[in-house]
């Protein structure tokens, strides 16, 4: 990967944590290049900041399928219209960052001496920057201390090779990994060159690297940046979010998870063990004090009466994951990262959500609709509501919810009959 250590003067100017640095907007700072398939990256000159690859999308929405189910009878304000709401499509914009520096959780630096605004987002406090009203910006105390002991170990990871950034604030939470760092990887597909590493922080679960790995990214081809270093990079792609609820960038937010997505081909992980998954699988939520759900034993033993197999993946190691869901036609569960485990089945998912009432975000319900649209499925819902005088704690989520077990059979016999 042409990992090289950099030591003396020109170490020493990489960076200087106590100066105030602008913001590149990239839409601005960047030389902007209409995106083409298999784009070289020779195109960009290399003598300059980078570039701001713009993928023009095929088209400006996805139809979206209607819900399998939609029992709304404890939350009788969900609307069933949201299922069938298009996915708003948009261009696709990829700076790409010649001599980039790559410093402590993830900002990255032009060859000018600015910050690349794509690299902070919304999180510039999480990242240890102080915002001015001059759009200028500092680093705080906790990360000039950081940069200033990175500088003083005298050593700084330099890296030959064309590299993608997967970083995000909350990149070691499995529901992130899934839904906006490995949707990323899409960007490779848009790319000629096939040496592209991808950096993650080092201390990103080897889990989440195994599941990667079945996408198609091996161990050779992994980048680590420490979180309280820094490295240098000849060039760094740095891809925005792919999808967020509501929108997608350049078209199938999902695609890097689907057959075929990755040049025609489905790439087949050695982490997989021989054997068929099974069809239904029920993702329990026990244990977990967060929008704990009531009886949930009971409602286990009514799944397990359809033929589903009941797991928590937290307990899962990538193979028993990988191996699990493979083949998994049907999942369901109460609202969850857990179920986005479904994106890694090499069928045509169907899923069953059991609905919280309070949930982090609005309509959250919604992104296992667009998971499973996005592999041809679709989804189902049937939404509960809080036990009265039954918080667990202080948080918001902190709380016990039920669901109607009646309702809920009901929607089993329809979608999952005991003897399919």
């Amino acid at each position: 990967m042409g990992v090289e250590t950099a030591r003396g003067n020109w170490c020493s100017r990489v960076i200087d944590p106590d100066a105030t640095y602008g913001l590149a907007q990239a839409r601005k700072h960047l030389q902007r290049l209409e995106g083409v398939p298999d784009l070289e990256l020779d195109a960009i000159e290399p003598s300059g900041r980078g570039a701001l690859l713009q993928y023009r999308a095929p088209v400006d929405h996805l139809p979206q399928p209607p819900p399998l189910c939609f029992d709304r009878h404890w939350q009788p304000e969900a609307d069933p219209a949201l299922c069938e709401a298009p996915l708003r499509v948009g261009t696709l914009n990829i700076p790409v960052v010649n001599h980039a520096r790559l410093v402590g959780p993830g900002l990255v630096l032009t060859p000018d001496n600015m910050i690349l605004d794509k690299s902070i987002g919304r999180h510039a406090e999480r990242f240890g920057i102080e915002t001015h009203a001059d759009g200028t910006c500092r680093f705080a105390r906790s990360l000039r201390e950081l940069t200033r002991q990175a500088l003083r170990t005298g050593s700084v990871a330099t890296h030959e090779r064309a590299a993608i950034l997967l970083f995000d604030p909350a990149i070691h939470h499995f529901g992130m990994w899934v839904l906006k760092c490995l949707p990323r990887l899409r960007v490779l597909t848009l790319l000629a060159e096939a040496a592209i590493d991808v950096v993650v922080p080092a201390d990103v679960p080897d889990k989440f690297l195994s599941l990667m790995e079945f996408l198609g990214i091996g161990p050779d081809r992994v980048v680590f940046h420490d979180p309280r270093g820094i490295s240098s990079f000849r060039r760094l792609i740095v891809p925005p979010k792919i999808y967020k609820p509501g929108s997608s960038r350049y078209g199938n937010p999902f695609e890097v998870f689907c057959t075929g997505a990755r040049r025609g081909h489905r790439f087949v992980s050695r982490l997989t063990v021989p054997g068929a998954g099974p069809a239904r699988i029920y993702v329990s939520r026990r244990g977990n004090q967060r929008r704990r759900l009531a009886s949930e034993k009971a409602v286990e033993q009514l799944f397990a009466q359809h033929a589903f197999q009941v797991v928590e993946p937290s307990r899962l190691t990538a193979v028993q994951t990988l191996s699990l869901f493979r083949d998994c036609e049907l999942i369901a569960g109460p609202l969850g990262s857990g179920l986005y485990n479904v994106l890694f089945s090499q069928r045509v998912p169907r899923a069953l959500v059991l609905t919280p009432p309070v949930t982090k975000f609005q309509n959250l319900f919604l992104t296992m609709h667009h998971i499973c649209s996005a592999k041809g499925g679709a989804a189902g819902y049937v939404f509960g509501r809080t036990v009265a005088g039954a918080a667990n704690g202080g948080e918001a989520f902190d709380y016990t919810w039920e669901i109607d077990i009646d309702r809920l059979r009901d929607a089993l016999a329809a979608l999952a009959p005991p003897s399919g």
